[in-house]
């Protein structure tokens, strides 16, 4: 390749970038007028799927042609539109489904903190809370239609984390899992269901854990649900404890109150296993939606931040944990696993 077309590619890879923005919002449009779910199996009339979505018909047809562009969804000459290998993931039922994802990033509140990216990065502090005047997790107790997308992106992982830990862990010798702010639980369904003799705990706040009978489906006769702050205790017996996408959320002084109080909790054999993306020190060679997670992060939540091993076995050791062994999968998400220091 010459350097004039390696000069045009970067170019064109340039621009793209730039106005993804468009893209993204384009996506979370279609995912919330359900069409890749009507669509079916297809090929369907567009002025038909139009019907149904509750859209424009000529203003649908412009959407999906610019999809089309990108080889998200296939039109042809007669207006008749057909699935293509991309926009079946977008199906709610996919699996996996990215569907989810495309809601949770085209929400109104996830959309317009960006807005605020120079704000955060000149003054060093997360934009959210200045913008809609409490924590985010506040704001979704307020708003509860916001609250559905994101528990079913938490639910619903793109990269199928929760089985991709189920795969790389063994929790054979665990008689009991904890899941420390668990969510409605989707992680601890998919370690029970693959470790018929275990038993779970799931714990969070009260509101989410009530949510969970309808995730936990046939392993709910084998989990408890506790209520409760992990800022405050949390439950104690556990052979496993878990927290899945929850340090992330925090600044290290809150890691460190959390952390203290599963070390707490914790007997002298029992494990901590910590499920977080892992910034790499060579930013070029790593998964680079680590990266844009950790901005994610400092926009929504004072001092959170995605972490580098180091980082972690900083937390862990100042916890009185050891320091941690780095367990990867095949999704993004790395398990680090630790104990109570002896």
């Amino acid at each position: 390749m010459s350097k004039v077309d390696a000069g045009m590619d970067a170019l064109a890879d340039m621009a793209f970038l730039i106005r993804a923005l468009q893209m993204s919002r384009m996506i979370e449009v279609i995912c919330s007028l359900g069409l890749p779910d009507h669509l079916g199996e297809g090929p369907r009339p567009l002025d038909e799927l139009a019907a149904e979505c509750g859209a424009d018909p000529q203003a649908l047809l412009r959407l999906c042609r610019a999809l089309a562009a990108f080889k998200i969804f296939s039109l042809d000459e007669a207006g008749n539109i057909s699935h293509t290998e991309r926009s079946h993931l977008l199906r709610a039922n996919a699996s996996p489904t990215l569907h989810h994802a495309a809601r949770y990033w085209g929400m109104r509140s996830t959309w317009s903190v960006w807005g605020h990216l120079e704000q955060a990065i000149r003054t060093g502090n997360a934009p959210f809370e200045a913008i809609y005047g409490i924590p985010f997790f506040e704001y979704l107790k307020a708003h509860p239609a916001e609250s559905d997308v994101f528990n079913s992106f938490m639910q619903h992982s793109p990269d199928d984390r929760h089985a991709a830990v189920v795969e790389a862990y063994d929790f054979s010798t665990a008689g009991v899992v904890v899941d420390i702010g668990g969510g409605s639980g989707a992680l601890l369904n998919a370690i029970l269901s693959a470790n018929p003799r275990a038993e779970g705990i799931l714990f969070d706040q009260e509101a989410v854990v009530a949510l969970a009978d309808g995730v936990l489906g046939t392993v709910a006769e084998r989990c408890k649900t506790h209520a409760g702050s992990f800022f405050d205790s949390v439950p104690s017996g556990g052979d496993v404890y878990t927290l899945s996408q929850i340090l992330h959320d925090w600044s290290d002084e809150h890691c460190l109150t959390i952390l203290k109080n599963c070390r707490a909790a914790m007997h002298n054999d029992a494990r901590l296993l910590v499920v977080e993306r892992i910034l790499e020190t060579a930013p070029d060679r790593a998964n680079p939606l680590n990266f844009l997670s950790d901005i994610h992060m400092m926009m929504l939540f004072p001092g959170a931040k995605e972490r580098t091993p180091a980082e972690f076995t900083k937390l862990f050791r100042e916890a009185g944990l050891a320091d941690p062994r780095i367990i990867a999968t095949r999704s993004a998400f790395c398990i680090i696993e630790t104990r109570v220091r002896g």
